[in-house]
């Protein structure tokens, strides 16, 4: 009998062992297969597929266009896909202007690049290469823009491309967040650059203050950070009718509705400046980009698709009407490329951190072109590293032979 279990004792706890080994197997078998599975979706769905224009390409490419108009929408994601933007949808839409086919390629599942951050993923835009190769990934990098920071200068913009390969361009840039004229676009002086900031103050206090301008010197009255949540400054120092003021804004940005009462007035500054130089300048500029930043706020402040992140987007389609309608009445239309992106989308509910992972709705990002070479319908897979070969192709400069970012299948009759 002792002899039995004592044999009993030894097949269990060899039985054990094996055991031990196979879980210790399954267990890294399942770990490599959901880092395998991680990575596809986290990385290889980044990189771009589509076309290198060829020197023939670009050369048919070049004169179809006066001038590239970039709409850059930050923190919209793929929100117009879900809102009524009417302005949005008509300037998007096939359509014939004076006798001129106009076609339109929209998607709404762009791919935004990781980390979902606004320097991360408009650097990539203008260089053309994921965040690790241009030099901007976490530790700050929306301060370090700001700040003038450049990026690397291994891999150049289209913008200055395009400045090298056309001695007389010009090109225009109007920033409601200051990021990109002060660090992510070169300088040169055939730049034009305006960030929309501090001026709006100014114009805003005007309306409230027709005795005494001094409060107007100070620049915000809100937390002037990409990350803002709506938080206020308190400015108890302040005496007199400037304090009265600055209390009442203090206010007005905690009203249902308003991520910050001053970026719409911004906005709508640059956009306006856009229409001026523009439609008073017709053959000025080549490029024009402007950068609008209330969505991002109101993402921050309401979560998205909250009721003041939807009227964020609602005011920005008033805007892209603004524009669209000016264009058309100047006569404009034919000889524009007009483009719409974003870098980034938004979690729910809001916060000061809710973008820079990967989920889908920080992802998905809305991409729309329309122009007379522009091939009807839903392009090919687009990475937000594709906008510089884009614009590049476009005008009929050949791009940086380094820039991972290629033009997506399906955008343009030219290239079949």
């Amino acid at each position: 009998m002792k002899n039995f279990f004592k044999k009993l004792g030894e097949k269990i706890k060899a039985n054990k062992k094996k055991t031990v080994v196979i879980s210790v197997v399954a267990f890294v078998t399942v770990c490599v297969v959901i880092t395998v599975c991680c990575l596809s979706a986290f990385l290889f769905n980044r990189f771009a597929t589509g076309y290198v224009p060829t020197d023939e390409q670009l050369a048919a490419a070049k004169g179809q266009y006066k001038r590239v108009v970039i709409i850059g929408v930050d923190g919209v994601g793929d929100f117009f896909s879900k809102s009524y933007t009417p302005n949005f949808d008509t300037m998007f839409s096939d359509k014939v202007v004076n006798g001129t086919q106009i076609n339109a390629s929209v998607t709404y599942t762009g791919t935004a690049l990781y980390p979902t951050i606004s320097c991360e993923n408009w650097t990539s835009m203008f260089h053309g290469v994921r965040p690790v190769y241009h030099g901007f990934i976490f530790r700050d990098t929306n301060q370090r823009v700001e700040n003038g920071e450049q990026a690397n200068e291994e891999y150049p913009s289209f913008v200055k491309l395009f400045l090298d390969q056309n001695p007389e361009g010009k090109v225009l840039s109007v920033c409601t967040w200051r990021g990109v004229n002060n660090g992510i676009i070169e300088e040169n002086d055939r730049i034009t650059k305006y960030n929309s900031y501090p001026n709006d103050i100014y114009q805003f206090l005007e309306n409230y203050d027709p005795v005494t301008k001094t409060a107007a010197n100070v620049m915000t009255v809100v937390d002037e950070s990409e990350e803002a949540t709506a938080n206020t400054t308190i400015y108890d120092n302040i005496p007199g009718i400037e304090g009265e003021l600055y209390d009442y804004i203090s206010n007005q940005v905690k009203m249902y509705g308003y991520a910050d009462e001053t970026i719409e007035m911004r906005d709508a500054m640059t956009m306006q400046r856009v229409i001026a130089e523009t439609v008073n300048n017709p053959d000025k500029y080549q490029i024009a980009y402007m950068h609008l930043d209330q969505v991002d706020h109101a993402g921050h402040s309401f979560g998205y698709g909250k009721p003041g992140y939807v009227n964020a987007v609602s005011r920005v389609d008033m805007l892209i009407g603004r524009m669209y309608a000016a264009y058309e009445t100047a006569g404009m239309l034919e000889d524009t490329l007009f483009i719409l992106c974003t870098d980034h989308g938004h979690r729910l509910p809001g916060g000061h951190k809710n973008h820079g992972k990967n989920t889908k709705l920080e992802v998905n990002v809305t991409f729309a072109i329309a122009g007379k070479t522009v091939k009807s319908g839903t392009p090919g897979k687009f990475i937000n590293d594709d906008l510089a070969p884009i614009v590049a192709y476009a005008l009929g400069v050949k791009g940086c032979d380094k820039w991972q970012g290629k033009v997506p299948y399906n955008m343009f009759t030219l290239l079949g």
